[in-house]
């Protein structure tokens, strides 16, 4: 915002007008005067908030609003919304502004409120103006309304629960700042008193509030709680289309995909092309497990869509990694294809003033928004994090997910600076991250849902990294490196890179376990071997499909396992049945289940004899779980990063027999392991202290070289020779 020179007193202009307000909020007539009122005073937030409840109250003054030439009134995340931030570079300028403001208009609560809130940004005592705005505002609990929700925003979780938590004896079914406050509870670890404000937020009777309490219960795992809300919504306005599609796709995430089919049928008799609805159908081949035909849909609504930069993108890229039939270099070209706009679309910055030397701790910048309890980036990045030394490495983490819980908290404590970044623009992110001074900043999301891949095309530190998040190269040629291992990302395999290879020594990832996870008991000696794989249902690509019927063929009355999200509709396991016909495989031989909690799916681990690797797509955080649990695995070495995970955990642990090189063998290795399962039954304790004696679990020496990594990487680029490859020695 720019600070425009002070104006001369007008008290009776905003006071008056505040005072109207206070007596009959809803009069747009007022409110459209105090917008001019505050345009001509050159306070374009001011203004801009005025013009929003003008246009909200009476719809038709839209005409006289945009004459007001008020900048960027509409845009929600322009304005005042810049106080939801934790800093603001203009916050002190902003302040001095309205302090003068406010005292020519004693009355006008609005830039009390907004002073209030400067006031905090820049570490002054702002409990005198928060109680000045409060005893000026229009409606009760409006002040701590906001000031809550800028807390909550900025990453002050605790700031916001007490701001909110003064509205409870004020305005106690006021639902927004309910649904506000359980967000705050959540993130400061009181689940119970969150789902309390939850509850009171649901009794709202606006379908759009509906929808967007939905959304945030959802983003928290309360996926029953937030399908019921949406029922509440469209029992409010039965036939409303983007309730439908928010319920269509909250209903394929959980996997209900019976329910999806029926309600994406509803949009259609409604709206027969909305694209929306046509994408979310394309999900639902990918959560039959139908690799090729989502790629294909994708494809083609990217093609129509007609927006290089659309985030269909990152679908394709991800979506092309479950595909059997494109070959290893297929895939890398379609990835480099899918980041060239982006990278054409922005400047990128080359002026950095980090210094070079390496005699110093270097500030090390994560952008994630997966660190909560089950996803695979907090599974393996959170114990990292704890172990980091902080006089080599000072830790910036630009949180940009949505999902808060105590693991997101326990990463939080590791970090030297955290930021709330998922409602940042690329420009605005980058800029953060430049002014942290970081020198290496590292993707932990890949093409997957919460990436800014944007922001490592504007590029934001000297250094740039991927690793973890994202089993490929990013296809985007402004990541200087991609952190795997000498099995994963092989000095051969460069061409398929559009980043250096930056080589850890033994596995790319390490398995640390915090959990409670006992060993099954053994399964009798004569129970028929079962082999079992725990992993989505795209990665059952046909070709996977053919080589486990192969597996089962060769092993008389061997059975198969099959867990999956998806495998809870029956839809789903018919068609999987089906595709095992066609090969020989009866539906007897055959178990499928649904999703369940955590500690018992590590149980159903006792249910296998040996877990199947798919291919392409190898298993990753399932693979790591089964050997855990005792269950031997067999990989197929394919000829990229994504089919090569089993391989490098298997060599890592010492057993590189179970790795293949081709179909053949797979079937062998299969086949042998079969033939002493009698024995192995009894030795699940012993494969488990093999790992965990290994290179796979030794989390401590993995946190030193992944250290040693960073280094490297800096140390290469102060050189300012151009590499392609790191190989840390162990």
């Amino acid at each position: 915002m720019r600070v425009a020179a002070p104006s001369p007193p007008d008290a009776s202009g905003a006071s008056g007008a505040w005072a109207e307000i206070k007596r009959q909020p809803n009069q747009p007539a007022v409110w459209l005067r105090l917008a001019q009122h505050y345009a001509q005073q050159g306070l374009p937030w001011q203004a801009g908030y005025a013009a929003r409840q003008t246009q909200r109250l009476n719809p038709q003054a839209l005409p006289q609003l945009q004459a007001l030439a008020i900048p960027q009134w509409q845009d929600m995340q322009a304005g005042d919304a810049l106080l939801g931030r934790a800093n603001l570079a203009e916050a002190s300028a902003l302040a001095e502004r309205f302090a003068q403001v406010g005292a020519t208009a004693p009355g006008d609560w609005l830039t009390h409120l907004y002073l209030a809130r400067l006031m905090e940004m820049t570490g002054r005592n702002s409990v005198t103006t928060i109680n000045q705005a409060c005893a000026l505002e229009p409606l009760a609990g409006e002040t701590l309304h906001w000031m809550g929700v800028w807390r909550l925003n900025a990453g002050d979780a605790p700031g916001a629960v007490a701001a909110f938590s003064g509205l409870l004896d004020i305005r106690p079914v006021r639902t927004g700042s309910m649904m506000y406050l359980g967000e705050a509870l959540l993130r400061t670890g009181q689940t119970e008193a969150a789902e309390k404000a939850f509850a009171r937020a649901s009794l709202s009777n606006s379908a759009d509030f509906l929808v967007d309490l939905a959304g945030r219960v959802y983003a928290h795992n309360y996926w029953q709680e937030a399908l019921q809300v949406l029922g509440k919504a469209l029992a409010v306005r039965p036939d409303h289309v983007p309730t439908l599609l928010a319920l269509a796709k909250m209903q394929s995430e959980v996997y209900d995909l019976a329910d999806c089919e029926r309600t994406l049928s509803h949009i259609a008799r409604l709206d027969v092309d909305n694209a929306d609805a046509r994408l979310l159908r394309a999900g639902l081949q990918g959560r039959m497990g139908d690799a090729r035909g989502h790629l294909q849909t994708l494809q083609t609504a990217y093609a129509q869509g007609g927006d290089p930069l659309s985030r269909l993108a990152s679908s394709i890229a991800m979506t092309a990694l479950y595909h059997d039939t494109l070959t290893p270099l297929e895939v890398a070209d379609l990835h480099r294809s899918l980041c060239a706009p982006i990278t054409q679309a922005v400047q990128q910055k080359t002026d950095f003033a980090n210094p070079l030397t390496t005699k110093r701790r270097l500030r090390l910048g994560l952008v994630t928004g997966d660190l909560h309890r089950q996803h695979p980036v907090n599974i393996f990045m959170l114990p990292i994090l704890q172990r980091f030394n902080p006089d080599k490495l000072e830790l910036c983490i630009y949180h940009t997910g949505t999902m808060h819980d105590a693991y997101t908290a326990q990463a939080k404590a590791c970090s030297q600076r955290w930021l709330e970044a998922a409602k940042l623009d690329d420009n605005t992110l980058q800029a953060a991250i430049v002014a942290d001074g970081v020198d290496v900043l590292i993707d932990l999301a890949g093409h997957t849902a919460t990436h800014r891949l944007g922001v490592f095309a504007l590029r934001a530190a000297p250094v740039q990294a991927t690793f973890l998040g994202y089993p490929h190269s990013t296809g985007l040629a402004t990541i200087d490196w991609l952190i795997g291992d000498a099995t994963v990302s092989p000095v051969g395999h460069a061409a398929l890179f559009s980043e250096g290879i930056a080589q850890l020594p033994g596995s790319v990832f390490c398995w640390h376990d915090e959990g409670s996870y006992p060993l099954p008991a053994a399964r009798s000696m004569d129970a028929p071997v079962v082999f079992g794989s725990f992993n989505n249902a795209m990665k059952l690509s046909p070709r996977t499909i053919a080589l486990w019927a192969r597996v089962l063929l060769a092993v008389p009355d061997s059975r198969l396992l099959l867990k999956a999200p998806s495998l809870r509709d029956a839809a789903v396991c018919e068609r999987f049945a089906t595709l095992f016909a066609e090969h020989g495989v009866s539906r007897e031989r055959l178990e499928f289940r649904g999703p369940t909690g955590l500690a018992d799916m590590m149980q159903e681990y006792g249910d296998m004899d040996i877990a199947l690797d798919p291919t392409p797509y190898n298993g990753g955080t399932t693979t790591l779980q089964a050997l855990w649990m005792g269950v031997p695995v067999v990989a197929l070495q394919g000829g990229n990063f994504v089919s090569r995970m089993g391989a490098s955990f298997l060599r890592t642990l010492g057993r590189g027999d179970w790795v293949a090189q081709d179909e053949a063998a797979y079937v062998r290795i299969a086949v042998a392991l079969a033939q002493g399962c009698a024995n192995q039954r009894g030795q699940r304790s012993a494969l488990r202290g093999h790992m965990a004696a290994s290179g796979l679990c030794d989390i401590d020496r993995y946190t030193q070289n992944f250290e040693a990594l960073v280094q490297a990487m800096w140390a290469q680029h102060g050189t300012g020779e151009p590499s392609r490859l790191i190989a840390l020695q162990p």
